[in-house]
C-alpha cells in the first residue's frame, strides 16, 4: 500500500474531533466486549446451558430492538453528544454494580439476565446517537471513511476484549476484568470532553420513518438487508462460544483465544475494506468479495463446528470471522453508497439496530435452544448452509437485476 493510499485508507483520522473520539470509542469497546466475554463465561459456568447463554443475549439485545426507534428520535431530535455522554455515564454505573457483585461474591444468575437488559436499554440509545454524530466530527468528503474506520475500530476492540480476558479471567479473575471495564468508560469520558461536533442544520435531519420508508423501499438496499439479517439470525457463534470450548475440553483462556481468533480475522477483514473503500473501485469490487466472503463464511463455520482439535478451531474460526465482517461491512458499505450524505447516519441506525442487532437477538436464543436439542455441530452446520442459500439467492437476484438492465 502506497503513502498516498495509506492516507486515503486513513483520511478522516486528519480531523481532531474523530481522532478523541477514536481513542475512547478503542478503550470502551475493548472494556465492554471484554465483559461480554466474562460473562458468558460466568454463565456458562453457573448453569452449563446453552439455551442460557443464548437468553442472556436476547435480554441484552431486545432493548435494542424495541426501543432503537425511539433512540433514533432522540439522536434525530438532540445533542448527539450529551446523548453520548449520559450513555457512558450510566454504562460506568452498570459496569461497577457487576465489579461490587463480583467482589462481595453475590452475583447470581439473575443478576447476568437484569444487567445485561439495562446495558441493551443504554446502547438502544447510544449507537443511533454514535452513528449519527460521526457526519458531524469530519467533513462531508470523508464521510463514508469515517464509517469504515469506525466498523474497523469495533472489531479491533472485539480483538482486543477477548483476548484481554483471556488473559485475566485465568490469572486475576473475573473481578479484575470488570474493574478494568470500569476504566475503560472513564476514559472514554474524558475524550468526549475534548470532541466539539459541528453544528447540523434542519435539513440534514432526516426521521427513522422516512429512512425506513427508503430502506426498504428501494430494491438494492432491502435484498442487502435481508441477507444480513440471515447473518446475523444464524451467526451467534460469538456468545456460544463457551459450548464449543467445553466440546473442545478447554478453559476460560481457550475461550477468549477462540473469540480473538475470529475477530483477529474480523478485524483484518475490516482493514481491507478501510483500503477498498478509498478506491474508485467500491462499486464494483464489493458486490463480489460480499458474495464469495457469504460463501467461505458458510464453509469454514461449518468446518469449525465440527471440528474436535483446539488448533483446527483456532485456524478455522479466524476466516469466519474475516467473511462474517466482509458480508456486515460490505453490505453496509454499499447500503451508503444508495444515500445521500444526510441520510448517512439514519440508515446506518436502521442497518445496525434492526437488520444485525434485532436478528441477532432472536437468533441467541433460538441457537440456544436448539443447540441443547441437537448438539452444537449440527445446530451451526444448519445456520452456516442458512447463509450459504442466502448468499445464492441474494447473487442470483443481483445478476437478475443486471440482465433487466
Amino acid at each position: 500500500m502506497d503513502n498516498s493510499l495509506m492516507k486515503a485508507t486513513f483520511s478522516s483520522l486528519k480531523h481532531p474531533a474523530f481522532r478523541w473520539y477514536c481513542l475512547g470509542v478503542i478503550a470502551s469497546l475493548t472494556g465492554s466486549l471484554m465483559q461480554e466475554i466474562v460473562v458468558a463465561w460466568i454463565a456458562y459456568q453457573m448453569t452449563g446451558s446453552s439455551f442460557v447463554l443464548g437468553s442472556i443475549l436476547f435480554c441484552f439485545q431486545i432493548p435494542m430492538l424495541t426501543l432503537g426507534i425511539i433512540g433514533g428520535f432522540a439522536a434525530d431530535r438532540f445533542d448527539r453528544k450529551k446523548i453520548i455522554v449520559w450513555t457512558q455515564r450510566a454504562a460506568l454505573a452498570v459496569s461497577l454494580t457487576w465489579l461490587t457483585l463480583s467482589i462481595t461474591g453475590h452475583l447470581a444468575v439473575w443478576h447476568l439476565y437484569v444487567l445485561s437488559a439495562v446495558f441493551g436499554l443504554i446502547v438502544a440509545f447510544e449507537i443511533p446517537a454514535r452513528f449519527a454524530v460521526i457526519p458531524q466530527l469530519v467533513s462531508d468528503e470523508d464521510v463514508m471513511n469515517a464509517f469504515s474506520l469506525d466498523s474497523l475500530l469495533f472489531y479491533s476492540g472485539r480483538v482486543a476484549g477477548p483476548a484481554l480476558a483471556a488473559v485475566m479471567l485465568g490469572t486475576l479473575g473475573a473481578t479484575a476484568c470488570f474493574a478494568v471495564n470500569a476504566l475503560t468508560y472513564l476514559f472514554e469520558l474524558v475524550t468526549l470532553r475534548r470532541i466539539h461536533p459541528k453544528p447540523r442544520e434542519e435539513s440534514d435531519n432526516p426521521g427513522l420513518r422516512e429512512a425506513f420508508a427508503f430502506a426498504y423501499g428501494n430494491r438494492s438496499i432491502r435484498r442487502l438487508l435481508l441477507m444480513v439479517a440471515v447473518f446475523s439470525f444464524c451467526g451467534v457463534y460469538i456468545p456460544l462460544m463457551p459450548v464449543f470450548t467445553n466440546q473442545l475440553h478447554g478453559n476460560e483462556t481457550t475461550n477468549g483465544l477462540l473469540v480473538a481468533a475470529s475477530e483477529t480475522g474480523a478485524m483484518i477483514g475490516s482493514l481491507i475494506l478501510a483500503y477498498v473503500t478509498a478506491t474508485k473501485l467500491r462499486a464494483a469490487a464489493l458486490p463480489r468479495y460480499v458474495g464469495v466472503a457469504g460463501f467461505s463464511y458458510g464453509i469454514f463455520l461449518a468446518l469449525f463446528a465440527g471440528s474436535s482439535s483446539v488448533a483446527l478451531s483456532m485456524a478455522m474460526i479466524v476466516p469466519v470471522g474475516f467473511s462474517m465482517t466482509i458480508v456486515l461491512i460490505g453490505s453496509h458499505a454499499m447500503v451508503q453508497s444508495y444515500v445521500e450524505d444526510r441520510m448517512r447516519g439514519v440508515i446506518s441506525t436502521v442497518f445496525w439496530m434492526y437488520s444485525y442487532f434485532g436478528m441477532f437477538a432472536i437468533g441467541g436464543p433460538v441457537f440456544g435452544w436448539l443447540v441443547e436439542r441437537l448438539g452444537p455441530a449440527v445446530t451451526m452446520q444448519a445456520g452456516a448452509a442458512a447463509c450459504v442459500l442466502a448468499t445464492a439467492l441474494y447473487l442470483y437476484s443481483k445478476s437478475g437485476d443486471e440482465k433487466r438492465i
